[in-house]
């Protein structure tokens, strides 16, 4: 146990070190939460739509990392405009960041679908706190951080009832932290494109592939490929790849046409991070507030 702690206290001491490189928090559950990555999704849902999401990455260590997110978003009756809001928080060992963002969704009637177009505006809170940390020798080049800097982003995203397309970018803006010991942190930009569809297979089941494929300054692309098998348009039953660094499994269940529950967990394939930790655990839940209507206007697969 204590070789595992003491690995993941080097991990966490890497990531501060190498903190430039930090990237936005990322759910396993993206398919059902499209704003945190696509300011383009406002309004999909054709309701108000909540989705909270909490997500504890290595369980059972103390300072592993852990991410919630508060998602509302709407459209506006009777006008082509989505709007949302989104909050998130994002702890790992005595680092924190916590964010605010405004978005807004135009949203263009096509033949056979809808194209919505998206722009988002934000503040992040970024502190480190040195004092939360225990440690043996105190390090005096080590001060405290607490700086907010603006954020800006844009997306769009197709959609029909059966099938998405979105390209996204929701970090645009740069920022740089600057300390008396040099640059401590640079917000890197995003990019993100997603996809995917459903079609049946029987009459109570049907599959739904999608992926992620996600592009940040100065890192590899990273991609997400998935697939869910839902039964009875209630019982959805998922398995994710991440290469090269986990495969998750997910389950969704449609308790009505308003409420949707997840689960998410992630089981790590990485060498070197399995020697510290197994599994990641994210839990999700969606209710979207129908205003009187009998049933939620699709889409309601993503």
């Amino acid at each position: 146990m204590k070789s595992k702690l003491l690995f993941l206290g080097i991990l966490i001491n890497f990531w501060v070190a190498d903190i430039s490189a930090q990237q936005l928090a990322g759910f396993s559950q993206y398919m059902f939460n499209g704003l945190a990555i696509n300011p383009a999704y406002a309004g999909v849902h054709e309701a108000v739509s909540v989705t909270a999401t909490s997500r504890w990455q290595w369980a059972g260590f103390e300072g592993a990392p852990n991410t919630q997110n508060l998602a509302v978003h709407a459209p506006i009756k009777d006008k082509n405009i989505g709007l949302g809001v989104q909050f998130m928080r994002d702890e790992i060992g005595f680092n924190r960041e916590s964010a605010f963002q405004l978005n807004y969704a135009y949203r263009i009637n096509m033949p056979k679908g809808t194209l919505s177009l998206g722009l988002l505006a934000g503040l992040s809170n970024f502190s480190i706190q040195y004092a939360d940390a225990r440690v043996i020798t105190a390090d005096p080049t080590q001060v405290n951080l607490n700086e907010v800097v603006p954020n800006f982003g844009a997306g769009a995203f197709y959609y029909r009832a059966n099938a998405y397309l979105g390209i996204s970018a929701p970090v645009l803006i740069k920022s740089t932290i600057e300390t008396e010991q040099g640059s401590l942190f640079e917000q890197q930009s995003h990019f993100f494109i997603t996809g995917g569809t459903v079609f049946s297979v029987s009459r109570n089941v049907k599959l739904k592939p999608n992926f992620l494929l996600k592009m940040v300054s100065g890192s590899p692309v990273g991609y997400n490929i998935n697939l869910n098998a839902i039964f009875n348009d209630i019982f959805w039953f998922g398995v994710s790849v991440r290469p090269p660094e986990s495969i998750n499994f997910l389950l969704e269940f449609q308790a009505t046409d308003q409420l949707r529950i997840g689960y998410g967990m992630d089981y790590i394939l990485d060498e070197v991070l399995s020697q510290a930790a197994t599994t990641s655990h994210e839990f999700m839940i969606n209710y979207r507030f129908n205003w009187g209507n009998k049933t939620v206007i699709t889409p309601r697969y993503f």
